[in-house]
């Protein structure tokens, strides 16, 4: 079951994606990106983002079992930050 999560920006795109980008490679997970969309995919974590004005609106469709929603929010929230 996918979720959607809608994060606030705090910075330009650009430079959220180039924290995220390293964040990816640090942790080996799968990530694929432009200032529009994309998509990501590793320990066990699998999902697609977007950005719509001031906001990253992210979905996720498939997650680890033992991982709560509200752990990958935070998740999320760290890796696009």
């Amino acid at each position: 079951m996918a979720r959607i999560f809608q994060i606030p920006l705090k910075e330009h795109p650009e430079i959220l994606l180039n924290k995220a980008a390293r964040m990816a490679r640090e942790n080996a997970v799968h990530f694929v990106a432009d200032q529009v969309e994309g998509h990501f995919a590793g320990k066990g974590l699998e999902g697609s983002y977007r950005f719509e004005g001031d906001m990253l609106v992210v979905s996720v469709s498939r997650k680890p079992p033992f991982v709560t929603w509200g752990m990958v929010e935070k998740m999320l929230k760290q890796f696009f930050a």
